[in-house]
């Protein structure tokens, strides 16, 4: 794609830029993406699959040069340069060490590695086979039911054309240091995010004043020092959607607080939008090079738009009841610029907005 958007970006008086800001470094070197286009020897990793319990499997792009594929929100296989004519590639123990694995990952070659959690291997680009031990590893690996039901769900909003294209997952942003992260979250979260914080605690400890305990409400969890978002898409209108993807049939204090679990997402990213807008924008673009972002997709004008999408609404009443009250106190202190938080699910595969 061509040059960055030249339009002036919408930021809040509290952005930050310089050596200190945030980045968000996904986008592939130009040795990766040769390794990745046709006929290079992570070609294969590019494939359509989809798992023997009907995920689609997705491969992200990820910082330091890599690439990582995904059933639903496990990682079953991660790749990258080693040296100018070899990749390594590695896999977590509960996948590596399945009989499966014996052809990518070699046992006579295989290291542990990251806190002896990986299984490692090291292949040269002139050899053979590659191609037919990813495939007898992915025919066969068997992931864990607890990944299954919210993977899927992201894995089927990773589908959609519309309301938006999701073309990253698990994003967080990057900081020079733990110290640089606390000061710009500190910032960042004061005063509206503690502002929410404060109402829903109060909420929550009138609530759990009332004799019966089936009216109690879950206390809000704690700050977080380092967020991770479900997804990043762009819409139709050039919109940077920041998507937090739940379970509706799952924890109940987990599905009603999940509008304050994204508000602290849209004010890091509303922080760190004017610092990170080119590198979202590299990012989409190697996507849209490597053909697994449609090349249709619109360039990324620097709005945010923030949605919280279910599979099927299974929610309780009471439960749609205490996620109307969090939305409420939430969208009340969202970024000037940001409208309200939508809240989407799938109806039989499509997507229906719902607030």
């Amino acid at each position: 794609m061509g040059d960055l958007d030249a339009r002036a970006l919408p930021v809040g008086r509290g952005a930050v830029s310089g050596q200190s800001s945030p980045r968000y470094d996904r986008a592939p070197s130009r040795y990766l993406r040769e390794l990745l286009a046709p006929g290079g020897f992570l070609a294969p990793l590019l494939a359509r699959r989809t798992h023997d319990d009907g995920i689609k499997l997705e491969l992200h792009l990820r910082a330091r040069d890599q690439v990582h594929l995904y059933c639903g929100l496990t990682c079953l296989v991660k790749a990258g340069p080693s040296g100018n004519r070899s990749v390594w590639v590695k896999s977590h123990r509960t996948y590596g060490e399945q009989g499966w694995a014996s052809q990518l990952i070699r046992p006579e070659r295989a290291t542990l590695v990251d806190r002896n959690l990986y299984l490692r291997d090291v292949w040269s680009i002139d050899e053979p086979g590659f191609s037919r031990a990813l495939e007898a590893f992915l025919d066969g690996v068997e992931v864990d039911n607890r990944q299954r039901k919210e993977g899927e769900i992201q894995a089927c909003w990773a589908q959609v054309r519309e309301p938006w294209i999701v073309f990253d997952k698990e994003a967080a942003l990057a900081y020079p240091s733990v110290e640089e992260r606390r000061r710009f979250m500190s910032a960042t979260f004061h005063p509206s995010v503690e502002e929410a914080r404060n109402r829903l605690h109060a909420l929550a400890r009138s609530m759990r004043s009332l004799p019966n305990r089936r009216q109690h409400w879950k206390m809000p969890g704690a700050p977080k020092e380092r967020l991770k978002l479900d997804a990043l898409a762009v819409d139709p209108d050039g919109n940077l959607v920041l998507l937090e993807v739940k379970d509706a049939s799952g924890s109940p204090g987990e599905v009603y607080y999940s509008p304050f679990q994204l508000l602290q997402n849209v004010w890091e990213w509303h922080h760190a939008l004017k610092s990170v807008h080119k590198s979202v924008q590299d990012l989409l673009d190697a996507r849209v090079e490597l053909r697994l972002t449609p090349g249709d997709v619109p360039r990324i004008t620097g709005s945010l738009r923030a949605a919280v999408g279910f599979g099927e609404d299974e929610r309780s009443d009471e439960v749609r009841h205490r996620y109307t009250k969090v939305l409420g106190i939430v969208n009340s202190l969202l970024p000037p610029e940001v409208l309200s938080i939508e809240t989407w699910a799938l109806v039989n595969g499509e997507p229906v907005r719902l607030v």
